[in-house]
């Protein structure tokens, strides 16, 4: 059993602001920072952090130091000698909420052929900073090798019918949801499992059985950045390790909380252990008091 993920590599950029500011204003940075990201890189760090088989599906420059993917097979990350690695230029507030632009750069050039052949059970991750060509070669060949395919809608686009109907479980948050359509819509496309995102309130799981609500888990957050990336990485994670969708949901929620402790996207990938600890404990368990940022975690990022 394994995880593919098929998605982009990045050099993030994160800048600390008091605020996000508004159209035509100028605010005054209290700091930044570097470090990688993507969303392909971090989810594919995110499994290899839980103890998984990983292997990523990417396209990066000639600046890309592949010691940024701990644990993770890069076998398929192929360097583009035209375009350098994407950077993401990623503003954090006061609150720990995040607002982020991205360059594309190699990421734009994942061709279908990048894939690769499928074999054997396991999990293919997909995301949409790459072209929609490669995500759809990706769903077809995860179709055709009998494996999980779970797409995570972000950034947010229309998808064609033909691709929904390949996703077993599709993971958008609450802003994507709103392009893509309503869950029953979805479902009636030929999607397996629609999983909502809500920020503190948790997620939903929509099937045509109905909904099942997941509440969220309170921790002492600092940057929601990446915290959707750890979601989705435990996601197939627990789903390659063949847990039933309902616990891996409750699984991932406990991974997307955690990965807000610290700025940056892959500084606070927990560990299954750090997962289990957190889950043993009750969702209502509130973060130490005082803290600047006590509040609920989100899984918007």
């Amino acid at each position: 059993m394994s995880v593919l993920v098929v998605g982009a590599v990045n050099r993030d950029l994160v800048i600390r602001v008091p605020r996000i500011a508004a159209p035509g204003e100028t605010v005054i940075a209290g700091g930044s920072g570097g470090g990688a990201g993507g969303k392909g890189g971090n989810q594919a760090v995110a499994v290899a952090r839980l103890g998984g088989r990983c292997a990523l599906v990417a396209r990066v420059g000639a600046d890309f130091d592949p010691a940024t993917l701990p644990g993770v097979d890069a076998a398929r990350v192929r360097r583009d000698a035209t375009e350098p690695t994407g950077l993401a230029v990623v503003l954090v507030d006061d609150a720990g909420e995040n607002a982020i632009t991205v360059v594309p750069g190699a990421n734009a050039r994942l061709t279908p052929a990048d894939i690769g052949p499928l074999d054997g059970p396991g999990v293919v991750l997909a995301s949409l900073e790459v072209p929609l060509e490669a995500v759809a070669e990706a769903a077809r060949r995860a179709r055709a090798a009998g494996r999980v395919f779970v797409l995570n809608p972000a950034p947010a686009r229309a998808l064609p019918a033909g691709l929904l109907a390949l996703v077993d479980v599709l993971v958008p948050n609450q802003h994507e949801l709103a392009g893509l359509g309503p869950p029953a819509a979805l479902l009636d496309a030929g999607v397996g499992a629609v999983v909502v995102t809500m920020g503190g309130a948790g997620c939903r799981i929509h099937r045509r059985t109905g909904t099942l609500d997941v509440p969220g888990y309170r921790v002492a957050a600092l940057d929601t950045t990446g915290a959707g990336d750890a979601f989705c990485g435990a996601l197939a994670w627990a789903l390659d390790a063949g847990r039933p969708l309902d616990d891996a949901v409750r699984l991932a929620a406990a991974a997307g909380a955690l990965a807000t402790r610290a700025v940056g996207a892959r500084a606070a990938l927990p560990t299954a252990a750090e997962i289990a600890a957190l889950m043993s404990q009750s969702c209502a368990t509130a973060p130490p008091a005082g803290h600047p940022a006590e509040r609920s975690a989100t899984l918007e990022a």
